[in-house]
C-alpha cells in the first residue's frame, strides 16, 4: 500500500522536513530514471534482492537493508529474480538537507541496518499518520526526524561498484525509452531511429532484458503514471494518460489495472479494485 501527501505552498514554507509518499509492502517493479526523481527517497527491502544503479555506480539492496538515493540523481534498480517487496519513504523540505548531512546520511547507496526492527517501527508509524483523511504534517515530521535521527547511528554505507547494465545498444535504447516513452512509438520508429531491423532490435533487446520493447516501454509509462498520480493529486485522469503516452484514456485505464491492480483513480486513493 502507498500513500501520498499533499502540501500546500503555506506548508511548504512552514515545516522544514516534509513526508511526501510513504510504501508499505510494495512489489517494486524496474526503474529507470535518467534525470532522478524530486524526492530524497529510502527503499527497505523486505524480500528479493535489488540491483541498484546510483549515477554510473552498481550495488545489491538485501532483505534487510535500505539504500538512500539523493532527489534528481540518475539511478535505477531491479530484482535480480523472482518478486522483490519493498518499504519505502520519499521526503523533502527546505532542511532536508542540513538535516541529512548533519546525520551523515547525504551518500546515496546501499547501507546495513543494526537494528532492521527499529527502521520498520518508525516506518508503519509513519504509514498510520500519512493514511489519516488530512495528515497531521507536524506529527510526520517529527516521526520522520526521529527515523532519520536513529538511521544515522545504526547505518554503515555498503560500498559500490562501476556500473555496467547490458550491451550498448540496449543502454541506448532504455534511455532513449526513458526520453521519449510520452510519444506515439512504434517498432518501425525504433528501427529507423537505432538503424537496426526491427527483428535484430527485438531479439537483441529480448535477449538482454527478458522482455520485448513494447512491454519494457508500457511499463515505463505505467510508472510515470503512478508518479504523476502520487505528485499531482489536481490533474485529471484524462491529462495523465496522455502525458504518459496513451492515447486512449480506456486503453490506459486497463493496462494500468492490468499492471497495478487498482484503477488509476483507486491508485490515487489507496482502493484497491476488487472486481
Amino acid at each position: 500500500m502507498r500513500y501520498s501527501i499533499s502540501i500546500t505552498k503555506r506548508q511548504r514554507e512552514r515545516i522544514p522536513l516534509l513526508l511526501r509518499v510513504v510504501g508499505i509492502g510494495d512489489l517494486q517493479e524496474p526503474v529507470r530514471r535518467p534525470n532522478g526523481f524530486p524526492l530524497w527517497q529510502i527503499f527497505y527491502g523486505v524480500s528479493g534482492n535489488a540491483e541498484f544503479f546510483l549515477d554510473g555506480e552498481r550495488a545489491v539492496l538485501h532483505p534487510g537493508q535500505i539504500a538512500i538515493l539523493e532527489p534528481n540523481i540518475r539511478h535505477g534498480y531491479q530484482s535480480l529474480g523472482g518478486d522483490w517487496v519493498i518499504h519505502s519513504l520519499g521526503f523533502n523540505g527546505d532542511a532536508c538537507v542540513r538535516i541529512l548531512n548533519c546525520l551523515r546520511l547525504n551518500r546515496q547507496g546501499i547501507y546495513s541496518l543494526s537494528n532492521p526492527g527499529l527502521f520498520r517501527s518508525h516506518l508503519l508509524m509513519l504509514a498510520q499518520l500519512a493514511s489519516a483523511a488530512k495528515p497531521q504534517l507536524d506529527f510526520c515530521s517529527k516521526e520522520l526526524y526521529s527515523l532519520l535521527l536513529d538511521l544515522s547511528g545504526n547505518v554503515r554505507r555498503l560500498p559500490m561498484s562501476p556500473a555496467v547494465e547490458g550491451s550498448g545498444l540496449i543502454k541506448e535504447i532504455v534511455l532513449y525509452l526513458e526520453d521519449h516513452y510520452a510519444e506515439d512509438l512504434s517498432l518501425d520508429d525504433l528501427s529507423a531511429h537505432f538503424h537496426k531491423t526491427p527483428e535484430y532490435l527485438c531479439s537483441s533487446f529480448k535477449s538482454v532484458t527478458g522482455e520485448t520493447m513494447m512491454h519494457y516501454l508500457r511499463r515505463i509509462r505505467i510508472h510515470h503514471a503512478k508518479v504523476l498520480l502520487m505528485e499531482s493529486p489536481d490533474a485529471g485522469i484524462k491529462d495523465i494518460s496522455v502525458s504518459c503516452g496513451f492515447n486512449s484514456v480506456s486503453y490506459f485505464g486497463r493496462v494500468f489495472k492490468e499492471n497495478t491492480g487498482y484503477t488509476p483513480q483507486g491508485y490515487r486513493l489507496g482502493i484497491k479494485d476488487s472486481q
